[in-house]
């Protein structure tokens, strides 16, 4: 049974985009499923804000081993909070680049295993992301592991669900920071 357009009777409820008319009843589903889920049941704990501290810290030195190795280390860590199987991280270079912009990350999960490719250099100066668009970046791709590994939605779209469970991680682990200081920015302690 397909979901029904709102209407004017039903009172305001939040439009549905366009393209969510055309999947398939599954797929409607998954879509409904993950809209009505914000947050997840987690709290990182002082180990993994140290491994975000570490990783901000790798992102300063510039080099891509360490940054892939404290990436790598963290998601271990945050998987082994959530209760699912770590996921495969791939750091790497220079961003592609298109017409339509840079990609700063993409999730595999049909790869065996899944895998996550982030970027850490911009596409047309080369520089290092900043420290909170490589964090976003990677919830946002582990976000969709999640998706699959422990919300069980078959899927996973670009719901208001899915991006308040993005900023519910970022909020969580990238805690307001001091201004960035010489030595580069540093966890508040709570």
């Amino acid at each position: 049974m397909e979901p029904k357009k709102p209407s004017a009777a039903t009172g305001p409820q939040p439009e549905l985009p366009k393209f969510f008319y055309r999947l398939s009843p599954g797929a409607q589903r998954c879509y409904l499923k993950s809209d009505a889920i914000d947050r997840f049941d987690f709290q990182p704990g002082p180990r993994a804000l140290a491994m975000v501290e570490a990783l901000l810290k790798a992102l300063e030195g510039g080099t891509l081993a360490p940054i892939d190795r404290a990436t790598q280390e963290l998601v271990n860590e945050l998987c082994r909070l959530l209760g699912v199987r770590p996921v495969a991280i791939a750091v790497r270079g220079v961003r592609p680049r298109n017409q339509r912009g840079e990609l700063h990350g993409i999730f595999f999960p049909n790869a065996r295993p899944p895998q996550i490719i982030l970027w850490m250099r911009t596409a047309r100066r080369h520089d290092i992301v900043k420290p909170k668009t490589f964090v976003r970046t990677l919830l946002h791709e582990l976000g969709h592991y999640l998706d699959y590994s422990l919300l069980k939605l078959g899927g996973s779209f670009h719901t208001r669900g899915f991006f308040k469970r993005e900023s519910f991680l970022v909020r969580l682990l990238y805690p307001s920071l001091e201004a960035e200081s010489p030595s580069g920015p540093r966890l508040k302690p709570r």
